[in-house]
C-alpha cells in the first residue's frame, strides 16, 4: 500500500482524510480484491466513487483520493482518475 503525505496538510484536514479513510475501507478491500480487468488499476472504481461525491468540487474529489489510498486503494489507480477529472497530483 502506498502511503499517503498529508505532513504538509492543515490538521483538520488530516483528520478529514484519515476518518473518511476509516468509512471507506471496506470499498477499497472490496475493489481491490475484485481486480476489475477492464480499468488498470481499478481506476474506474475510484473515478467513480471520487466523480459521485466530488463531482462539484475537485477539492472535494482531491480530499477523497487521498482518503481512498490512505485506505489501501492503489496508488496509481486513484492517480489515473485524478487524472481524467483534471486533477495533476
Amino acid at each position: 500500500m502506498a502511503q499517503v503525505k498529508l505532513n504538509n496538510l492543515p490538521p483538520e484536514k488530516v483528520k478529514l482524510i484519515k476518518e473518511l479513510s476509516e468509512v471507506l475501507k471496506p470499498a477499497v478491500q472490496e475493489i481491490e480484491n475484485k481486480k476489475i480487468k477492464t480499468t488498470k488499476n481499478n481506476y474506474g472504481m475510484y473515478l467513480a466513487l471520487m466523480s459521485n461525491r466530488g463531482s462539484e468540487s475537485k477539492g472535494v474529489a482531491e480530499i477523497i483520493g487521498l482518503a481512498l489510498i490512505h485506505a489501501g486503494a492503489n496508488y496509481n489507480g486513484v492517480k489515473s482518475a485524478w487524472h481524467i477529472m483534471g486533477i495533476q497530483k
